[in-house]
């Protein structure tokens, strides 16, 4: 299974001078615990989308031995939303076939991503149901077991609602649908927006289920306060089956 890394954001929130996914907890990059997690989860080849300081990440990967082949694009406007990054990757057909595409500022143990690898929902997201709306989060609302709304805020009376790890897998049905959506929201100029904006529309047309991982340890990093949180969360992190 192929998947796709968005990595080619700049992170200014965190203040850094080098992209987010080569920040180091306890002395491995994000990008390390990427490859390690993907290949004891299954899959078996990545595309990363690159932009803000590619090069940094180019060089990184020149010093790993990947286990399996990894593919880079550029996204050029990579200071606009992440609706571009989605669609470079679209572009050059490598979800065609469907495949998983993964935020790459995210600390998590192989167990959480072997999960959506595994699931027997051919369109499937990962959520955690006991994160609580701030506003700050991307939450997921679902109603029979099929999600409805993906947004900051989504408001209660969901079946099942939670916030999403930001890792989402899609079978070559659904990314047709997905890839028509992101390229409408790119004609009409609609840029400056993520890319979850274009799922919201596309669970009206194809059924997404879910995978709960509530159960394990894991963390987005936004701010440098993030990292600590992230260094804390480690030894659970590691623990994981």
């Amino acid at each position: 299974m192929r998947a796709v890394l968005l990595a080619a954001g700049r992170g200014k929130r965190l203040g850094s001078s080098s992209p987010k996914v080569l920040v180091e907890i306890a002395g491995k990059t994000l990008l390390e615990r990427h490859l390690h997690n993907m290949f004891r989860a299954g899959v078996t080849a990545l595309t990363v989308v690159v932009g803000f300081e590619q090069h940094q990440i180019r060089e990184a990967l020149s010093k790993l031995n990947a286990p399996f082949p990894i593919a880079l694009v550029e996204n050029p406007d990579f200071l606009r939303g992440s609706i571009l990054s989605l669609l470079t990757a679209v572009r050059v057909g490598h979800l065609d076939g469907g495949g998983i595409w993964m935020d790459a500022d995210v600390l998590y143990p192989a167990e959480l991503l072997r999960r959506l690898v595994a699931s027997k929902h051919e369109n499937c997201l990962l959520i955690d149901p006991t994160s609580e709306e701030s506003g700050e989060e991307m939450m997921v609302g679902f109603f029979r077991g099929r999600a409805n709304k993906i947004a900051r805020r989504v408001g209660p009376n969901w079946e099942v609602a939670g916030e999403t790890v930001g890792f989402a897998k899609a079978g070559a049905s659904a990314m047709r649908v997905l890839r028509r959506i992101l390229e409408e929201e790119a004609a009409a100029g609609r840029v400056d927006q993520e890319y979850e904006a274009a799922m919201d529309k596309a669970f009206a047309e194809t059924s997404f289920g879910f995978e709960a991982v509530d159960d394990l340890a894991w963390t987005e990093i936004d701010f440098p306060s993030d990292i600590e949180k992230a260094i804390g969360l480690l030894p659970r992190v590691e623990a994981a089956p």
